[in-house]
């Protein structure tokens, strides 16, 4: 199955692996300044501190979200949908193709009205069978965007109590660092704290409200 004109599932390996290449990888996010609470300051004793230089923080979002427990669970999830949207509809595609195939070879036999006709179902069939692909990938989308945004409540409140605790002035993403030490990436810590506050998640299937989009987050670089 390497060619899919015919339904319009898109070139590759499978309906599965069209969407689980786009989604799998997690959230990217451009850098972010996290403000501490108001009246907050930093903590006594903090590196920087005390020299009023500003204490900058860096975690690693894209992280996060492959090695947090909640985050695995969620790729494992997408994963598990990508087989099954392959194990579904993939032989009903083949048997499009099949059919495409024999009505070619029949082109020289067959009559004019009776090749139109036939060329009439398979094109009623792929569009079928493309619109049933379609709506159920953003179902799935949808209940992934939908675990996601929970990954990311339950991460904001603990990116702002490490900010609070470190007395940082300023928290940057891994993605926009070109250089930096170690001791300034709280990525670890972070994600221990979520793997506390949020074990798991699970994704569901929804379809999305008329007139929304359910475009996948650009992937984590």
């Amino acid at each position: 199955m390497n060619n899919r004109t015919l339904v319009g599932l898109g070139a590759g390996a499978a309906v599965a692996l069209l969407f689980v290449a786009i989604l799998i990888a997690g959230t990217r996010t451009t850098a972010q300044t996290a403000a501490p609470a108001p009246g907050t300051v930093a903590a006594p004793g903090t590196p920087g501190a005390a020299a009023g230089g500003p204490i900058i923080l860096v975690v690693d979002r894209g992280a996060i979200l492959r090695t947090s427990t909640a985050g695995k669970e969620l790729i494992r999830q997408i994963d598990e949908f990508g087989k099954a949207m392959e194990a579904k509809y993939g032989e009903e595609e083949k048997k499009l193709r099949a059919d495409a195939q024999a009505l070619q070879e029949q082109a020289g036999v067959l009559s004019p009205e009776a090749a139109q006709k036939k060329e009439k179902e398979l094109r009623e069939r792929g569009e079928a069978l493309q619109k049933k692909v379609q709506e159920e990938q953003a179902a799935i989308q949808n209940g992934i965007n939908l675990a996601r945004q929970e990954i990311e409540k339950a991460l904001g409140p603990i990116l702002n109590t490490v900010f609070q605790e470190r007395g940082a002035t300023i928290m940057l993403d891994r993605g926009a660092i070109v250089l930096g030490t170690v001791d300034i990436d709280v990525t670890a810590p972070v994600i221990q704290r979520l793997d506390q506050v949020l074990p798991t998640v699970t994704v569901t299937p929804q379809a999305p409200a008329p007139g929304t989009e359910t475009a996948p987050q650009p992937p984590v670089q």
